[in-house]
């Protein structure tokens, strides 16, 4: 793939990823998400497609979320942490 094309692909990547993000104060998860993605990109064929960004856009996010807290599991550390200095066993 020539130049050009690579340079076109990478600015439509980082356009549509951006134009989606939803995370304002994390421009260091956004510029993973946009090497995530370009790692993916089949660069043998020069071509966009936004389902495709929006894929794998999904896919960076819901592996980061993999490790993340739930209010669910925020309560249960609550009662636990309650019952500790309560000295109570739960």
């Amino acid at each position: 793939m020539s130049n050009d094309a690579k340079e076109n692909i990478q600015e439509f990547i980082r356009d549509e990823v951006s134009r989606q993000w939803q995370l304002p104060n994390r421009p260091d998860l956004e510029e993973d998400c946009i090497e995530f993605i370009w790692d993916r990109w089949d660069k043998e064929i020069p071509y966009q497609d936004e389902v495709y960004i929006n894929f794998l856009l999904i896919q960076f996010l819901s592996g980061h979320c993999q490790h993340a807290i739930s209010s669910r599991d925020i309560t249960h550390m609550e009662i636990v942490e309650k019952a500790r200095l309560l000295g109570l066993e739960v």
